[in-house]
């Protein structure tokens, strides 16, 4: 690599779980990638660039839920757009997020905001209970 890069392989690896070492890396990668993503002149190449750091945050976080052997859940969202419009999406996660934790949906982020329980039909039954999400900033 270029630039003052140096290639991961050639650093020492943190901590005792080599597996987590190496996801902490990569999401040190990701985090100066998103950084430099304004920086770029041609909007093509922002979405290609957003779209393959996406792609390596998504492994990096594969990575973490192998190193800690936890088997992810899958998590319902109900994604609230700032016109008053709102959707519904499924995410698996290893963990629960919490309030002001960013998820990622089709390469943007998405801010929680808490829980929002929706009343099913017939009425007896108990509501369905979504994480609510709004565009992050």
């Amino acid at each position: 690599m270029t630039g003052g890069n140096v290639l991961t392989d050639a650093m020492p690896v943190e901590g005792e779980n080599p597996v987590l070492g190496n996801a902490e890396e990569l999401e040190r990668y990701v985090a100066r990638g998103r950084d430099g993503l304004p920086a770029l002149s041609e909007n093509d190449d922002r979405v290609r660039r957003s779209g393959a750091i996406e792609g390596f945050a998504k492994y990096a976080q594969l990575l973490r839920e192998a190193a800690s052997g936890v088997r992810p859940a899958r998590y319902s969202f109900k994604l609230e757009f700032p016109d008053g419009r709102w959707d519904l999406a499924e995410q698996e996660l290893s963990a629960e997020p919490r309030v002001g934790d960013l998820v990622w949906f089709e390469g943007s982020p998405w801010q929680i905001l808490g829980h929002r329980e929706v009343p099913r039909r017939p009425s007896k039954a108990q509501p369905h209970q979504f994480l609510a999400c709004a565009p992050a900033a």
